[in-house]
């Protein structure tokens, strides 16, 4: 079976693409399969075209290599532009070309398993880093009041400001972990939890009327979404978040949605394999 697509980045091994992306491929009867690739940063130029050479229709793209592969591609998209980050890319006729869909990937996710609506939804997001810019950007553009909470102050006005550009239809503003009361949606964007009991907020600020999704996907049920399911929150498990930005990116190459339950299944017993 030939490859026609593959991840990219370094640590590869640890990487839920390959399940996902080869059980979208099985639901679709697609004929090939999706392989990782180790690729450190001297050895993106090389294994992008060594791949595209080879007729695949894309690659994902992880750490650290989200910025790294903007110097060589063809054309990269707007709002890939503006985050400065690629996870996605698309071989076509006219090149390359440069995609970001985690964002898409964490709205669809509060959509279709929290049961969002997102239009005039106020939603506090924890973080400032890379993940929360992009999630940041996918909630504006949907109509969302986004309210930026950060241990580090002058990160979260960085990122505020970035949005500076983008006009008065835009709603972006600092907060804190008391602006959860008034919020709808809350995201946890930071790392904080992964592995571990940590927990990113004081819980005490939870409430029943919250969605709240948590980007970090190990354990699946952090420390966050435990408080939060016990004050009656709706919660979004980090799982939903990679499967839906993984469908935006079977949407790029073939031009329609994957199963995002066959792509679920997958990634579970993935993950239960390696608890073993």
């Amino acid at each position: 079976m030939s490859t026609i697509a593959a991840v990219i980045g370094t640590p590869i091994s640890h990487s839920l693409s390959p399940a996902i992306h080869n059980a979208a491929f099985a639901a679709a009867h697609r004929d090939g399969e999706y392989m990782a690739v180790e690729c450190g940063l001297n050895d993106v130029e090389a294994t992008m075209s060594g791949l595209q050479a080879d007729g695949l229709v894309g690659l994902s793209v992880t750490m650290p290599l989200k910025e790294a592969v903007i110097d060589f591609l063809d054309f990269v998209t707007p709002d890939a532009d503006f985050l400065n980050a690629v996870n996605c890319i698309s071989f076509g006729p006219s090149g390359s070309i440069g995609h970001n869909t985690d964002g898409d990937g964490c709205c669809d996710a509060l959509i279709e398993q929290g049961g969002a609506r997102l239009r005039g939804a106020t939603v506090v997001l924890l973080g400032a880093g890379g993940t929360a810019r992009s999630i940041a950007l996918a909630l504006v553009r949907r109509g969302a009041h986004v309210v930026v909470v950060n241990r580090t102050q002058s990160n979260a006005m960085d990122l505020v400001n970035t949005f500076a550009g983008f006009g008065d239809e835009v709603s972006i503003s600092l907060g804190d972990q008391s602006s959860i009361a008034s919020a709808s949606i809350l995201i946890n964007a930071t790392s904080v939890g992964m592995n571990t009991a940590d927990l990113p907020i004081d819980p005490v600020h939870l409430h029943s009327q919250l969605i709240v999704l948590d980007a970090v996907y190990s354990p699946l049920e952090t420390s966050l979404l435990m408080a939060a399911r016990e004050t009656g929150a709706t919660v979004v498990d980090g799982l939903w978040m990679l499967i839906h930005q993984a469908r935006h990116q079977q949407k790029l190459w073939f031009g329609e949605f994957s199963d995002a339950s066959a792509m679920r299944l997958a990634a579970e017993r993935e993950l239960s394999a390696r608890r073993k």
